[in-house]
């Protein structure tokens, strides 16, 4: 059996989210300097780094992570698929009726 495709998947960290990918890369390192570039941005907290392997569900990693610009100890990641900025994710009990 064969090693499935890798990409990296960029994605920036703001206090209250985390943003939907801004690009996928074929390399790792590409990747990595795109986010330590994008840890710089003006409220942004972290440029995170994941990867995934194509055509297998569920298959996904986190590699890096970049604060201002210098490297972080990559965070875990729930199975639950969570995952909250500053490692708090508010529950959906807690909002008021007509929000979403």
């Amino acid at each position: 059996m064969t090693e499935g495709i890798r990409v990296y998947a960029v994605h920036a960290v703001r206090p209250d989210e985390i943003c939907a990918t801004e690009v996928i890369w074929h390399a790792k390192t590409a990747a990595e300097g795109y986010a330590r570039e994008l840890s710089t941005d003006p409220g942004v907290l972290a440029g995170a780094v994941t990867r995934f392997v194509l055509d297998t569900p569920g298959d996904r990693t986190a590699v890096a992570l970049f604060v201002s610009g210098q490297r972080q100890a990559v965070p875990h990641v729930s199975n639950d698929r969570r995952i909250g900025a500053n490692g708090w994710i508010k529950h959906p009990t807690l909002r008021q009726r007509g929000q979403t």
